[in-house]
């Protein structure tokens, strides 16, 4: 699989990638990536709220 997901700290404005959607999910499960972030794709024209996207539904899962 592809590493195409970055994500961007909300706290610290950090950004980290790039990963794979099983990777990103497992960050979103351990709490690393929360629904306050944002992540960001190539297709994407701006960074996208966790809470936002389909993978909130990951969160602390």
């Amino acid at each position: 699989m592809d590493k195409i997901w970055y994500y961007l700290n909300h706290i610290t404005k950090e950004k980290a990638g790039p990963y794979t959607d099983e990777e990103l999910i497992k960050l979103l499960n351990q709490g690393v990536v929360d629904v306050d972030d944002y992540i960001w794709m190539k297709d994407f024209e701006n960074w996208l709220k966790v809470e936002d996207s389909i993978y909130s539904i990951y969160i602390g899962e």
